[in-house]
């Protein structure tokens, strides 16, 4: 019977995370990376202001039954503004995923889940490698009776830059001669303008689509905890603005990872994010190992991430990850955001 062959421990802010959990997130941490950093702050392993307050800390980690070697790690967690998707790394290489592995592992996973109070709403999205995210969606559906949307929320290559496959040489030619482009940290006085791109760019990833008020607490929260890099705009005799924001929410284990990036229309084709990716991969790389990213498999930004010297998407390679975020039926769940 599916299931019988894993077992599931849960563990919560009352009862932390074991050291041999955490020991699997650090071994791999750029494929953790969209769990790692938050337990992090969650336990106050580094600094976030205003810190992590939400109560709603879960994290699932299904082992192999009779030993203590662990398959999967699932989050359900909640960040500063909402709540996030399903999270889940597994351990396994994707070409070791087998159906077998599969089915026991997250029919174990959903059943624990059900256990938790009111979670049958509370599972808008899943994301993770294509396989897990696909085989989670199956088993949900089965269990509770909420299909998928038609549409995946996200469809996305994994891909990793590093010191060796840093393209330092800058390509990207000014705008025009008057034109000055200077990137760099941003700072309180650019708030305004932030909350503004993080308006827009959430409008570009429904269902996750942020107001004008929570784009500003977001603009806020990515400043203070020195998280957003902008390039400034100087024309002569005018204002400055920003033609492009870059944020890197995630840090741990020797990875950061960038999470936004955007420009406005009237700056594209300019070269402008290019230019400030590149910059930004530049600084992080002098403190962490790599410099990681999700780009969408049909998003053209890919090629900038390319010449900047981000690895994994048309290399050829085999380590070449593909993740899928599948969303649940609207009319049947409450939408968190991230």
């Amino acid at each position: 019977m599916p299931g019988l062959n894993s077992t599931v421990q849960r563990f919560d802010r009352s009862t932390g995370i074991p050291k041999d959990v955490w020991t699997v997130l650090h071994a791999d941490p750029a494929r953790a990376n969209i769990i790692l950093p938050h337990a992090e702050k969650v336990f106050e392993r580094q600094k976030f202001i205003p810190g992590i307050t939400a109560t709603e800390q879960v994290w699932l980690v299904n082992s192999k039954l009779g030993t203590s070697e662990i398959k999967f790690i699932l989050s359900c967690t909640t960040g500063p503004q909402d709540k996030y998707p399903i999270f889940i790394v597994p351990t396994d290489s994707i070409a070791d995923l087998t159906p077998a592995l599969l089915q026991s592992s997250i029919e174990a996973l959903c059943n624990t889940l059900l256990n938790e109070p009111n979670f049958r709403t509370r599972v808008f999205s899943v994301f993770s490698v294509e396989p897990v995210a696909e085989a989670f969606a199956r088993t949900w559906k089965i269990l509770t009776g909420i299909d998928r949307e038609v549409v995946p929320y996200y469809h996305a290559l994994f891909m990793m830059c590093t010191k060796d496959t840093l393209v330092r040489q800058h390509r990207a030619a000014p705008p025009s001669e008057d034109v000055v482009l200077e990137p760099r940290s941003a700072v309180e006085q650019d708030a305004e303008q932030i909350a503004v791109l993080c308006h827009e760019f959430a409008a570009t990833s429904p269902p996750f689509t942020l107001s004008i008020e929570k784009a500003r607490e977001e603009a806020s929260l990515l400043i203070a905890n020195k998280q957003v890099w902008v390039l400034e705009v100087q024309k002569p005799n005018a204002e400055p603005n920003i033609a492009t924001i870059v944020a890197v929410t995630r840090k741990a284990g020797g990875v950061a990872a960038i999470t936004k990036v955007y420009t406005p229309e009237q700056w594209r084709g300019r070269r402008c994010a290019e230019r400030l990716v590149r910059h930004v991969s530049t600084e992080l790389l002098e403190k962490y190992k790599q410099v990681v990213l999700y780009v969408g498999i049909d998003n053209n930004a890919s090629k900038v991430y390319d010449r900047v010297g981000f690895r994994g998407l048309n290399d050829g390679s085999d380590g070449v990850e593909r993740w899928l975020e599948i969303g649940f039926d609207q009319a049947e769940v409450e939408l968190g955001h991230w």
